[in-house]
């Protein structure tokens, strides 16, 4: 028992010895592992948590969900709060109804859409106004945004008053002020848009819309669900499948880059245990001649330089690994303004592959060292 605790003595002390002799490679070594576990526990810590950042970041280019009728082409206000009351608060970030009709403007019909205007700036979030000002009151029922085409047609500015007259009742009418000319490249380019309860008045469509776009959290199979959840014999819920598949392939191809980026990192950082190691080994060659001709065998030399190598690549790959997590918060706040959650399976994962990449940089010098011809080198050879 005691000449166990003196040969661990021995093997401890040597191990330091070692570690101390070589204390500059040590530390290339060192760093080395540590960026690596660093840019893995990063990476680990945003894949686990891109899922949801991302969502939010897509959801901001605009709708991905509709509700329209299956009747008749109208939804009733109550229809229409009893399915938004399906959706979950939390998912739901924007939800804007609509109704449109032709009205006399002007100079001569043109189409009108009822909305609110606070909505619409969440489900599309990329529509441009070229003059004036966006109306940020919900139901502003004395101003009006006018598409660009439509604008240039009617030839109405910003400031210029607007008859809109029901084209099959004039007693509902009414007027309103241009206050921003705004353009999408879309259909939205030629209607004349007004708070919804005033086209709700002018059309005679108390309290019904057309239809609805929302903005909601979720995978395109999620929204799928949600859809069917939704869905009855009046409405009609789906994602809009072009918006909502396009999520999830730039999801995908993110999360490719990232293992990419995080596997060349790896590479490199084999490469450079692998050089070090083999010009520790290269100076230690006297060292090791002696070992051997003091009676040590392969595999105690072999496990001497693979516990020196553990030790490092340890410390080094547990270090990087929390600090991983700094680096994913930067990163975080960088590309998504917000920090990311931190992930505990990001440690275990670090440094499982940190170690995982030591060893095979390592198996080579090791290997090496065990083949040296002792005779040789202890004559100087």
């Amino acid at each position: 028992m005691r000449e166990n605790r003196k040969n661990i003595g021995f093997f401890l002390k040597v191990i330091f010895k070692s570690l101390t002799f070589s204390s500059v490679r040590v530390s290339i070594i060192f760093i080395s592992v540590l960026l690596g576990s660093a840019i893995t526990a990063a990476f680990t810590n945003i894949y686990l948590d891109i899922e949801s950042k991302m969502n939010k970041e897509l959801k901001a280019y605009g709708a991905n969900f509709i509700i329209t009728d299956k009747e008749s082409s109208y939804i009733s206000h109550e229809d229409y709060s009893n399915a938004i009351s399906k959706i979950d608060k939390n998912q739901l970030l924007g939800n804007s109804p609509y109704l449109y009709g032709i009205a006399r403007l002007s100079l001569g019909n043109g189409v009108i859409a009822g909305i609110d205007f606070a909505q619409m700036k969440k489900t599309k979030p990329f529509l441009e106004v070229r003059d004036g000002s966006y109306i940020n009151v919900d139901f502003d029922e004395r101003n009006a945004l006018i598409g660009i085409d439509l604008a240039k047609k009617m030839e109405l500015k910003v400031g210029s008053d607007v008859d809109i007259i029901n084209s099959e009742d004039s007693k509902n009418s009414a007027k309103v002020k241009i206050k921003g000319i705004i353009s999408t490249g879309e259909a939205e380019d030629n209607i004349l848009f007004i708070s919804l309860p005033l086209a709700q008045k002018i059309l005679k469509k108390e309290n019904y819309i057309n239809f609805a776009e929302l903005v909601v959290l979720g995978s395109f199979s999620e929204l799928t669900s949600l859809g069917e959840a939704i869905s009855d014999s009046k409405l009609n819920a789906r994602p809009l499948a072009r918006i909502s598949r396009s999520d999830g392939l730039i999801l995908d191809k993110i999360k490719l880059l990232m293992a990419l980026v995080a596997f060349t990192v790896l590479v490199i950082t084999s490469m450079c245990v692998n050089t070090t190691l083999s010009s520790i080994i290269f100076s230690r060659v006297k060292e090791i001649a002696l070992l051997r001709a003091l009676g040590a065998s392969k595999s105690s030399i072999a496990t001497l330089f693979g516990s020196e190598t553990f030790i490092i690549t340890f410390v080094a790959s547990l270090v990087g690994a929390f600090g991983g997590f700094l680096l994913s918060q930067t990163l975080g706040v960088a590309i998504f303004g917000s920090g990311i959650d931190f992930r505990f399976l990001s440690v275990p994962i670090a440094v499982l592959v940190s170690l995982i990449s030591a060893v095979c940089a390592s198996y080579y010098p090791i290997k090496k060292s065990l083949n040296i011809k002792v005779a040789n080198i202890l004559r100087g050879e």
